[in-house]
């Protein structure tokens, strides 16, 4: 009996697309966890961007999210977000300018890019977050927002001292001295006290030779 063609094809091949198979689905798996872990790192660090986490975690969106790689409109529009986001931060105000409320209107500029990263990120991965939610539902002490500020307020302050366009600012309260020297000093007073009279004037003292 003549054996099909193409039954012995599949039993040749049906292994390797098995193993090819099982190879692709681990790799999308660990690439669903490294995506999600880039979200859970914006959103948990969203109140707060100066940790770790969240730096990390935006500079690996262009290597997650990259819609060369999968393709992909939802991907696209999350590095496009993230290239909103990037320009933002690249126009924030310089460390000289002491307006605040241009400050404030940067950091409300920066918020809104964020808001919209995370609303095309949670789309990707499935999410149903509104802007609201991602805009509003954050926990942030204000013990901690003060220790930022106070943290911030000091790196700036030696930043300025360490370039020269500011000073150090001192105060001496006291000399320390030694016993012998403070006796001797009281020593010094009363002598240069005793040389002159109630009137002001100098006392002198003639000796006959």
């Amino acid at each position: 009996m003549a054996i099909e063609w193409w039954v012995v094809l599949a039993t040749l091949l049906g292994p390797v697309v098995a193993v090819q198979t099982q190879k692709w689905i681990e790799r999308a798996s660990e690439r669903g966890r490294r995506r999600q872990w880039i979200f859970t790192a914006l959103m948990a660090n969203r109140a707060t961007r100066l940790s770790d986490e969240y730096v990390r975690a935006l500079n690996l969106i262009d290597l997650e999210f990259s819609p060369k790689r999968f393709g992909g409109a939802a991907d696209r529009r999350v590095i496009n977000a993230w290239r909103a986001l990037f320009g933002e931060l690249g126009n924030a105000p310089s460390d000289d300018n002491q307006d605040l409320n241009l400050a404030r209107a940067w950091n409300e500029r920066v918020t809104e890019r964020l808001v919209d990263l995370l609303s095309e990120m949670s789309t990707a991965l499935g999410y149903t977050f509104s802007e609201e939610e991602l805009r509003r539902g954050i926990y942030y002490p204000k013990g901690r927002v003060d220790l930022e500020q106070s943290q911030i307020a000091i790196m700036h302050g030696l930043s300025k001292i360490v370039q020269g366009t500011a000073s150090l600012p001192m105060k001496i309260t006291e000399i320390p001295a030694s016993p012998e020297a403070a006796k001797l000093q009281a020593t010094l007073n009363e002598k240069m006290i005793g040389a002159y009279h109630e009137d002001g004037s100098l006392k002198v003292r003639v000796q006959n030779t």
